[in-house]
C-alpha cells in the first residue's frame, strides 16, 4: 500500500513539475512577440542618404595627336612637352550621391533606389619657345629676319568636360552571414564627354643660304570630340557590416560590399579633325609661304554594346538609433563602355574610384 502512495506522489510531483515548465514556457512565447515587437518599432522603416564624393577618372575620352608631332618628335619646340602632354585629361570628378531606402516593420526586405552623379571639366593653355636665332651671312640685320621671330613654339589649348550618372533601383534581404544583405536590381549609367583642342606648332628654325631653301614651316591643329554611352541591364549586389566597438545605441562598424551588373546600350562618338601646314621658304632677301589645308574626315560611329561592370566599396560607419556617417573608398570598372577612338572605333573601360562620405537618417 505503502509504495502505490509512494508512486501516486511521484507521479503527482512530476506532473505538477511538467505543468510548470509548460506555464513558463507559454508565457515565455507569449512575451516574446510582444518584445521583437518593440524592437521593429524602433527601427526606423525608411532611410534617407546623402553624400559627396571625389574620384578619379579615366577612359572618357582620348587626346589629338596629329602627324606632324611624331614627325618632329626631338624638335627644339618638344623641350618642354608636346601638344599632346598638353591636352592632359582632369584627373578627379566630384559629384554627390542619394539613396532612399525602406523597410517594412516586421519584414526581411529592404528596397531602395539609388543616384550617383558626378562630373569634371578642364580647360588649359600651354605654350613654349625657343630663344630667337640671328640669321647667318647677308641675311643677317635684315629687318625681315628679326632674330626675334626665329623661334621654334607650340602653343597648345585644350578644353574637357565629363559627367555621369548612375541609377539603381534594388530589392534585397538578408541572406543572414553576418549583418549582411543580398539584392537583385537594375541599373542604369550614362557617361557623355566632349573635348575641343587646338595648337600651333612651329617646330624648328632651318636656315640655309641656297635661294629657295626651306626656312620653316609651321603646322596648326584643331580637334572635337563628343562622346557618350547609355545602357540599362540587371545588377546583383551583397552589402555588409561588422561591429568593431559600441553598444545598440552608438557602434562603430566596418562596412563593405561588392556588385556587378550587365548593362545593354549605345555607344557612340563623333569626332571632327583639321591641319593646315605652312610651309615658308627663303627667296633672296624675301620669304614666301605656300599653306596647305585639310579636313580629315571621321563619320560619326553609333553601336550596339554590351557593357559588364564590377564594383566594390569598403568603409566605416559611426552608427546610431536614427542616423549614421560614413566615410570610405569606392570603385567601379565598366569594360569597353566607351568608344574613345579617333580614326576608328576602340573602345575603352570607363572607371571611377576615390573616396565619399555619407550622412543617413531614419525615420
Amino acid at each position: 500500500m505503502s509504495e502505490l502512495i509512494t508512486t501516486s506522489a511521484r507521479a503527482d510531483a512530476r506532473l505538477n513539475l511538467l505543468a510548470t515548465v509548460s506555464a513558463l514556457a507559454l508565457i515565455a512565447n507569449a512575451a516574446s512577440p510582444g518584445v521583437a515587437n518593440a524592437e521593429d518599432n524602433d527601427r526606423p522603416t525608411v532611410w534617407i542618404e546623402l553624400g559627396g564624393h571625389l574620384e578619379r577618372v579615366e577612359g572618357q575620352s582620348a587626346v589629338f595627336e596629329p602627324p606632324f608631332i611624331a614627325a618632329n618628335a626631338v624638335a627644339p619646340a618638344f623641350a618642354d612637352g608636346t601638344p599632346v602632354t598638353a591636352q592632359a585629361l582632369p584627373r578627379y570628378a566630384k559629384g554627390f550621391e542619394g539613396t532612399i531606402s525602406l523597410q517594412p516593420s516586421g519584414s526581411a526586405w529592404l528596397m531602395s533606389a539609388g543616384v550617383v552623379y558626378g562630373r569634371s571639366n578642364g580647360h588649359k593653355r600651354v605654350q613654349y619657345q625657343t630663344p630667337g636665332k640671328p640669321l647667318p651671312g647677308y641675311f643677317a640685320g635684315n629687318p625681315l629676319y628679326d632674330p626675334a621671330k626665329n623661334v621654334a613654339f607650340t602653343d597648345t589649348r585644350s578644353k574637357d568636360a565629363e559627367q555621369h550618372l548612375i541609377v539603381d533601383f534594388k530589392a534585397g534581404r538578408d541572406v543572414g552571414l553576418g549583418s549582411s544583405t543580398l539584392s537583385l536590381g537594375v541599373r542604369f549609367a550614362q557617361f557623355t564627354s566632349e573635348k575641343t583642342a587646338s595648337m600651333r606648332v612651329r617646330p624648328d628654325i632651318h636656315f640655309s643660304p641656297f635661294f629657295g631653301a626651306k626656312y620653316m614651316t609651321t603646322y596648326a591643329a584643331s580637334g572635337k570630340s563628343e562622346r557618350s554611352f547609355t545602357g540599362i541591364g540587371p545588377s546583383i549586389s551583397l552589402d555588409g557590416s561588422s561591429k568593431l566597438a559600441g553598444d545598440s545605441r552608438k557602434s562603430l562598424t566596418f562596412d563593405w560590399g561588392a556588385s556587378g551588373a550587365l548593362l545593354f546600350g549605345r555607344q557612340k562618338a563623333a569626332v571632327s579633325e583639321g591641319i593646315s601646314e605652312t610651309e615658308w621658304k627663303v627667296l633672296g632677301l624675301y620669304h614666301t609661304n605656300v599653306v596647305e589645308n585639310r579636313t580629315i574626315p571621321h563619320p560619326a560611329r553609333n553601336n550596339s554594346k554590351v557593357v559588364p561592370n564590377l564594383g566594390a566599396f569598403a568603409g566605416l560607419s559611426v552608427r546610431y538609433t536614427n542616423a549614421k556617417i560614413s566615410l570610405g573608398y569606392r570603385a567601379d570598372l565598366f569594360f569597353g563602355a566607351m568608344d574613345t577612338g579617333i580614326d576608328s572605333r576602340h573602345s575603352e573601360t570607363v572607371s571611377f574610384h576615390g573616396p565619399y562620405a555619407k550622412i543617413s537618417v531614419g525615420l
